[in-house]
């Protein structure tokens, strides 16, 4: 037994100890962050259990805001959406989206704006700010080459006219006082360059904890031919990458072009940044074709940053792009979740909106007990190319809702089975669960530091959770109980039985 570990227990069987005075001990405080199963981080045993990826669910009528067909006689009649930022704003009581819109025929980007008061139903207000084809009757912000942006509400930011912030093709940064009139910072010169470029929507945000603004763009600084060798050198997969993305000939070659990753950069003031790290990128556990990772959306949850970052290719024909999941404990160092299954998965009819690729729209939102997950769907692969049967390019924005931390889920079958946590700092007195025990059961058991239950708070003490609800007060024979662990270090060992769901939990002082 380690030395430090040793004393730390002689000194707890004689008169418990203070969780400040042996912070330097390898515990973790948990603070009031709710405990998601993202990761194995807090998990020190599973037995009989697995950890399972949860997929949300299609909004019935999707899309809820489709693209205007060709043969409609409106101004943006024939433009397909592209990248789109949607948040709620507290202060307005309202939801306000910024898409950009993309003319085949004249290659022009638009960003215009509507807004909704319940997230599905949208209106376009008549803004009168930008003329295009002859009038200003319309709901366009700008007009310019390349409109791949980001748009967020700074909370944080202290100027009011400054509370609005994007970032847009280049990459250059602008602010604005109500989201609709636009100013640039660095006198419209880009202030994030890395050569070849960052040619996806950038995802800037505030981190509260780094203190720091960060903004998630792409890096195409590897070769293909340094980064990703297999590419170059297996056949079959060299033969994929020229039908995926040859081009109309189908004559590019994987050595003479970049891989798609997903970089990261931070500033204090929005205008310098600092040197773009590579975070997240192919490697060997990735199949061969499915390397391309075109851009990455971020939640900001219970002290994760959770990215949704599109993948391409998951047809051996056709570029078709789904979503995985990734995340980031310190917002700097960013890691595969899910075991890299498909989390926001692709339509698997043609005609469907969303069956060539889904582009995950900034940001996911935290609406009531669920999160909601925005998303821009073509019927169109990458290419631009149709299913058989399928006569014009369609796009739209489509809703998926995932349970509140549902994210991944620690699950039993029929015979049941137990988690087991890492030693923690309790420093709370109310233990709460997310489960879904409608067709089972779950009871917790509170474990010393040697692993032994506590008295009066062990299985058979322990309420039984029956029901399915994202928040549920934990008891034993009636009563919170945690009082008498207060500051001391324990472990909590949830029991599973008939296939119950545990999808996270945590500890207040309330």
């Amino acid at each position: 037994m380690p030395i430090l570990l040793g004393l730390f227990l002689f000194f707890q069987c004689i008169n418990g100890f203070s969780a400040t005075a042996v912070s330097f001990l390898p515990f973790q405080n948990l603070g009031q962050d709710k405990q998601l199963f993202i990761d194995e981080s807090i998990i020190e045993n599973l037995d009989g259990l697995t950890r399972s990826l949860n997929q949300p669910t299609r909004y019935g009528p999707n899309p809820i805001f489709q693209s205007v067909p060709s043969r409609d006689s409106t101004w943006e009649a024939g433009m397909l959406i592209c990248f789109t930022s949607i948040l709620f704003d507290g202060e307005d009581s309202i939801y306000k989206m910024w898409y950009s819109l993309w003319g085949p025929e004249d290659r022009s980007m638009i960003l215009a704006y509507a807004t909704s008061l319940d997230g599905i139903h949208w209106k376009k207000p008549s803004l009168g700010i930008v003329g295009y084809k002859e009038s200003k009757d319309n709901n366009i912000i700008l007009v310019a080459e390349g409109l791949e942006i980001g748009v967020f509400k700074d909370l944080h930011e202290v100027d009011p006219g400054k509370r609005y912030k994007m970032l847009r093709s280049g990459i250059r940064a602008s602010y604005s006082a109500d989201g609709l009139h636009w100013k640039d910072y660095n006198q419209g010169q880009k202030v994030i360059f890395h050569s070849p470029g960052h040619d996806t929507q950038p995802v800037p945000y505030w981190d509260g904890r780094l203190g720091r603004y960060v903004a998630i763009i792409r890096d195409r600084t590897g070769m293909i031919r340094d980064v990703r060798k297999a590419m170059v050198t297996n056949p079959v997969a060299r033969k994929m990458y020229r039908k995926h993305w040859g081009g109309v000939n189908k004559d590019r070659v994987p050595e003479n072009h970049s891989l798609r990753r997903v970089g990261q950069v931070e500033s204090d003031d929005f205008v310098h940044w600092t040197p773009m790290r590579t975070i997240v990128a192919a490697d060997g556990m990735d199949p061969l074709g499915r390397d391309q990772f075109y851009n990455m959306q971020v939640l900001q949850y219970e002290g994760l940053r959770i990215g949704l970052m599109t993948v391409f290719s998951y047809d051996l024909e056709r570029p078709r792009g789904a979503v995985q999941l990734t995340y980031s404990q310190d917002g700097l160092n960013w890691h595969r979740g899910g075991n890299r299954e498909v989390f926001l998965p692709l339509s698997p009819y043609p005609e469907d909106f969303d069956w060539g690729f889904v582009w995950p729209v900034q940001g996911p939102l935290i609406v009531g007990d669920e999160i909601w997950i925005y998303y821009v769907g073509w019927n169109a692969d990458h290419n631009s190319e149709l299913s058989e049967g399928v006569e014009e390019i369609t796009s739209g924005i489509g809703l998926s809702r995932l349970r509140m931390d549902g994210f991944i889920s620690i699950d039993s079958d029929a015979e049941g089975g137990s988690l087991i946590t890492k030693p923690f700092f309790l420093s709370g007195e109310n233990l709460y669960i997310n489960a879904d025990a409608g067709s089972g059961a779950v009871q917790v058991e509170v474990l010393d530091i040697s692993g032994n239950h506590v008295e009066g708070l062990s299985r058979n003490d322990s309420d039984a959770l029956s029901v399915d609800t994202t928040c549920h007060h934990v008891t034993w024979d009636g009563k919170s109980g945690l009082g008498a662990v207060q500051g001391k270090v324990i472990r909590l060992k949830f029991y599973l039985a008939k296939k119950a769901r545990l999808f996270s939990f945590w500890i207040r002082g309330d």
